[in-house]
């Protein structure tokens, strides 16, 4: 067995002020988290929160709703739920708890290759960045438990080859598989721990039967975790379900993204990065990238480092939508260049005369590319209140007017009432605290160029008929279905030639919200006196 390998040394540095820092950053976060406990859950965490609810309620996921998502997010938000209560501040206090452990979890191991300073400034600049509206930080994306699972799995592993400890191999590769859980584009990290066993073994043949062992522990604990997922979504015989949904169709789903849309959005998260914030992170880790030939850690850090950055731009492109919540995956790889641009330069600076100086001013100017992040961002971590970043974020999404609408079905339906939310907006039945009379929460799926669209919207329309909900839900507002800037071309569809007819026949309207410059709210005789019928607006109807 090797010895493990010495640390960087952190000598000469100063051992307090660098952490000083780190606490900050993290105090920071616990701060601007803490005043935004209360904004309103955004569509993704709707549905995570939904299917949470279901499950305290011994509901299996894809029994009563669909979605192309592994089961672990649901569970991650029930067991959040279930000790904090069912409620946004409750499942933002969670993702505040996954956020800090993420930061200290990302400075660990940056110990491994970096020196104190390095390591700092990567746990700090995930801090800002993993907070960042840019990366639609704020919410409890299941991004955010990928990255806490796989950071684990990573610093076990790392533990593991130093230390030998074969549990540690078998407790690492649980976490990467709790990793795969939460999202799927989580199986690339790993993907990257077996490599990293695997390149481990073919450097030492010599002790191969020892790295053989290695790999089929590690191998073992990842499959345990979705292993036993599948076995208990078999046994709650909803297994055929969650295959089609999260294995078969993902690969349809992606076939019809075409590749002006994959181009359009990646585009699109690059062209609006700020140069005066979130930007001056990703050019000091393109430095840092490029310091690798200053780097003087650990043995093979530099093929470590680059393989981790690889396999989490790999995490991101999988899904080939670049929604700007998939970057949060590719956060802790940057953040650690960010800190090995900060390391090489702190080594730089000691062969200087004026070495002190010249540290100093390092220092200072990481304080600066902080500082001017937090300033870009301050109406939105100091001044604005939860419903107002929500709506600046968000435009054009009904979140902040879905709680009303949530509370109402609430207060004026019995507990077992079913509700059918036409729209993509799962949040409401979350805050009704009621189940969906059809297992579709999202329409998107209704108009994309795949062969199950009207397969899907026959069945849906047929639940919803079987089922007759006391409450129904109609969103008129475009991003809601399809994401087209023209709802009208939808009315085609199946579907929207069924709704206005159903709802005509069976509903009067209970409540109407429209939304159009600012949200105006009427109920009961108000809403019937209201006679236009244009703009964006979510009508809230009753069975007769």
């Amino acid at each position: 067995m090797t010895n493990p390998p010495q640390k960087p040394s952190s000598k000469g540095h100063g051992p307090y002020w660098p952490v000083a820092l780190l606490f900050l950053a993290v105090l920071f976060v616990v701060l601007v988290r803490s005043r935004l406990l209360a904004i309103p859950l955004e569509r993704d965490e709707g549905e995570y929160a939904y299917g949470g609810q279901l499950m305290l309620q011994g509901v299996p996921p894809y029994k009563l709703f669909y979605n192309m998502k592994f089961p672990g997010i649901y569970a991650a938000y029930a067991a959040i739920m279930f000790f904090g209560g069912q409620t946004p501040s409750a499942i933002h206090f969670g993702l505040l708890l996954v956020n800090v452990a993420c930061i200290l979890l990302l400075y660990l191991l940056a110990r491994h290759f970096l020196d104190v300073p390095g390591a700092v400034a990567a746990g700090a600049s995930y801090a800002l960045l993993s907070t960042s509206p840019r990366v639609l930080g704020l919410a409890a994306h299941a991004t955010h438990f990928v990255v806490a699972a796989a950071l684990s799995g990573l610093l076990l592993l790392l533990r593991g080859e130093d230390s030998g400890k074969s549990v540690l191999f078998f407790c690492s590769g649980i976490l990467f598989g709790i990793s795969c859980l939460m999202k799927q584009p989580g199986a690339m990290f790993g993907l990257f721990g077996f490599c990293l066993l695997v390149a481990g073994g073919a450097r030492q043949l010599g002790l191969w039967r020892v790295h053989c062992r290695r790999i089929v522990l590690f191998s073992i604990g990842l499959a345990a975790p979705l292993a036993l997922a599948a076995a208990l979504l078999w046994q709650a015989g909803v297994f055929k379900r969650f295959w089609f949904w999260t294995i078969l169709y993902p690969k349809v789903h992606a076939s019809s993204m075409s590749w002006s849309v994959v181009l359009r959005n990646l585009t699109h998260f690059f062209q609006g990065l700020p140069l005066a914030a979130d930007g001056l992170f990703w050019i000091t880790s393109l430095l840092g990238l490029g310091s690798l030939a200053l780097f003087r850690g650990k043995k093979g850090g530099k093929c470590w480092m680059t393989g981790f950055l690889g396999f989490s731009a790999a995490a991101v492109v999988l899904p080939l939508f670049f929604f700007r919540h998939y970057f949060v995956m590719l956060l802790p790889a940057l953040c650690l260049f960010v800190g090995q641009a900060i390391s090489a330069a702190m080594q730089w600076a000691k062969t200087r005369k004026a070495r002190k100086a010249w540290g100093a001013l390092i220092s200072g100017l990481f304080i600066i590319i902080w500082t001017l992040t937090v300033f870009h961002y301050r109406s939105i971590f100091f001044e604005l209140t939860p419903d107002a970043i929500c709506r600046q974020i968000y435009r054009g999404n009904p979140f902040v007017e879905a709680v009303q609408i949530g509370h109402y079905l609430r207060e004026h339906s019995a507990p077992d009432a079913r509700v059918a939310v036409l729209g993509s907006e799962p949040e409401i039945l979350f805050y009704a605290g009621r189940r969906s009379a059809t297992g579709y929460i999202y329409m998107y799926d209704f108009f994309e160029s795949q062969p199950h669209a009207g397969e899907m919207q026959l069945e849906m329309m047929a639940q919803i008929e079987d089922v007759q909900p006391e409450y129904l839900v109609f969103v008129v507002i475009p991003i809601s279905w399809a994401g087209r800037p023209d709802l009208q071309r939808t009315w085609g569809s199946p579907v929207m030639a069924w709704a206005p007819s159903f709802v005509k026949n069976f509903y009067d309207l209970a409540g109407l919200v429209t939304i159009n410059g600012g949200s105006e709210y009427y109920w009961g005789k108000d809403a019937l006196q209201f006679s236009r019928t244009d703009g964006r607006r979510i009508g809230i109807y009753k069975r007769k």
